[in-house]
């Protein structure tokens, strides 16, 4: 222990001793005048390094091949290892021999490791070198990744707008001569006539894992207004889990749960696909990949064109919705002592090209994918052929995103998602924020084991005001209010 201690203060001190140098180093590094012709890339670990075959990997296979002659740059990929990042990364700094292009992975590590002046601030570079990246980004999104207003990364972009949805047995209610309710009213109805005909309890969800409460009923608390982590009132940032909205959605759930519409075993689950292939469940709220499988599976009895995501209810307010999908936590950084910054720079922009991105995406054309009017033609026995070519993936775009989807047939499923109306929670765009990203994650798991325990019984609903002093005396109160410091200034 006493061992691991100096290690890490030594560590620490190289770190300090390697940024305050960087911080006076010469401006002409970033005028790019010395550079060389090549680029050292060290990107998060990644399963497709252990899918490369014969000869191939990582620096050697047909499409870096390219890369690296199209952009001009001799490309030298490293990866980080699956564990310990942080240690390494800090290492990696604290010893000058960066590459000039680091994954950082933690919203924590990367805002830490920016303050402490690791990084080039990437303003004047991402406006005169990467002019690319307004065709992908919001500026919201690149705000996000912001420090006292100066840019020192880029958002390794997530593609995915939403995840889950409210899937639904359509065969059944067609069977019932029902119609897909449309309002929380009409669901509570459409559930007590399924119950009373066909004897089950039709809601059903997985919500044995944490997390996987705030996941599996957000539809229904999307109605109350409160599918999110926070909601604003009187232009300040409040938690929603304590909110009077959401004991009336903790209200109406027990009602439900009591009535026989919600299934007795929701807290236990940890998966609801053969509830819903057997028809023992006829809703339930579940990721879109999961429901490809629910379908196939469905199929394979016999049965087609059995389960559809439907929209959310609308509440008596007219609330309603699914949340958005969180803004990735993993960025792309130059260190402050990398030597071919304008090189990275560039060539981030080049892999924003529809021509780079098209190789990245899939492959070479007339080998592994044909254009027939003007569509890409790519068959699964295609795609599988060269899975690694995600490693290059700096970025998700859309384009790149929804092939890949397409490949392995999740596209409709995703798809049918998208229409529905989808609610931002405003603290994935915050910096980091101590008092509430160290303190969130056990907040929210004290939210979703009490609010399991009103649903069921085990506590009366009558107990939470005493639930909300619980809440802020474990840190709720300070939390929302670090957050504010941030929010109000928007």
């Amino acid at each position: 222990m006493v061992k691991r201690k100096i290690i890490t203060a030594l560590l620490a001190s190289m770190l300090v001793i390697t940024l305050l140098s960087g911080c006076g180093s010469n401006d002409s590094k970033n005028t790019g005048a010395s550079e060389s012709g090549s680029l050292k890339i060290m990107r998060t670990y990644h399963t497709g390094l252990e899918q490369f075959t014969g000869n191939d990997n990582i620096n050697n296979n047909k499409l870096v091949n390219l890369l690296s002659e199209w952009s001009g740059l001799k490309l030298n990929y490293e990866p980080l290892p699956k564990d310990n990042v942080s240690q390494k990364i800090s290492v990696l700094l604290a010893s000058g021999d960066v590459p000039d292009i680091l994954w950082i992975p933690g919203k924590s590590d990367y805002f830490k490791l920016a303050q402490q002046g690791a990084f080039e601030p990437l303003d004047d570079l991402i406006e005169q070198k990467i002019p690319n990246i307004s065709t992908v980004f919001s500026q919201d999104e690149l705000d996000a990744a912001k420090l006292d207003g100066v840019a020192y990364g880029i958002p390794i972009r997530v593609a995915q707008k939403v995840g889950n949805g409210l899937l639904v047995r359509t065969d059944i209610l067609s069977e019932l001569g029902l119609q897909a309710p449309t309002t929380l009213d009409e669901m509570h109805t459409t559930l007590k006539t399924i119950k009373e005909k066909n004897g089950i309890a039709p809601f059903t969800v997985a919500t044995s894992n944490p997390g996987a409460f705030k996941a599996g009923f957000s539809p229904m608390a999307g109605a109350f207004g409160v599918d999110t982590s926070t909601i604003v009132k009187d232009g300040k940032l409040e938690f929603s889990w304590v909110q009077p909205e959401f004991k009336q959605f903790l209200g109406t759930m027990k009602n439900w749960y009591d009535e026989g519409l919600i299934d007795k075993e929701f807290a236990i689950n940890k998966d609801v696909k053969d509830k819903m292939i057997n028809g023992t469940a006829v809703m339930t709220t579940t990721y879109w990949a999961d429901a490809m499988r629910i379908d196939q599976s469905i199929e394979e009895k016999g049965k087609s064109d059995t389960v559809h995501f439907i929209a959310p209810p609308v509440g008596q307010d007219g609330k309603s919705g699914l949340p958005e999908e969180s803004l990735a936590t993993t960025y792309l950084v130059i260190p402050k002592e990398a030597k071919n910054k304008t090189n990275a720079a560039e060539y981030y922009n080049f892999l924003l090209e529809d021509k780079t991105d098209m190789l990245i995406t899939f492959g070479i054309e007339n080998e592994d994918y044909t254009i027939e009017n003007n569509e890409v033609v790519q068959t699964a026995e295609q795609s599988n052929q060269i899975p690694w070519r995600t490693l290059y993936f700096s970025l998700d775009t859309d384009k790149s995103f929804n092939s890949r989807l397409a490949a392995k047939g999740f596209l409709p499923y995703y798809n049918e998602l998208l229409p529905f109306k989808q609610n931002r929670e405003e603290t994935g765009y915050a910096p980091f924020v101590e008092a509430w990203d160290t303190k969130f994650t056990e907040l929210q798991n004290y939210m979703e084991e009490n609010a399991m325990k009103f649903i069921m019984g085990k506590r009366d609903l009558s107990e939470f005001d005493k639930f909300v002093e619980e809440f802020n005396a474990k840190g709720g109160e300070t939390a929302i209010k670090a957050m504010n410091e941030w929010f109000v200034k928007q």
